[in-house]
């Protein structure tokens, strides 16, 4: 029974981990966009270029950080 118990406990652990790395990779690539929207809004640029490298940074960052939390 304790070992049922056990299992239990890693598998909600688990999924808390994974679940918390996901609002973290969404909370990052919401903040660089918006970021760039912001400025591109305060330089009223036409095109939207710093929306579109900090979107890409952002994500790209996102994914880096997730790999780095997977490999600990």
């Amino acid at each position: 029974m304790k070992n049922r118990s056990k299992k239990n406990k890693e598998k909600i652990n688990a999924f808390l981990r994974y679940s918390n790395l996901a609002f973290e990779m969404m909370a990052m690539m919401v903040a660089g966009t918006l970021l760039g929207y912001k400025i591109d809004q305060w330089m009223e640029n036409e095109t939207r270029w710093f929306t579109l490298v900090l979107m890409v940074l952002s994500v790209t960052g996102s994914v880096i950080y997730f790999i780095r939390k997977l490999i600990k």
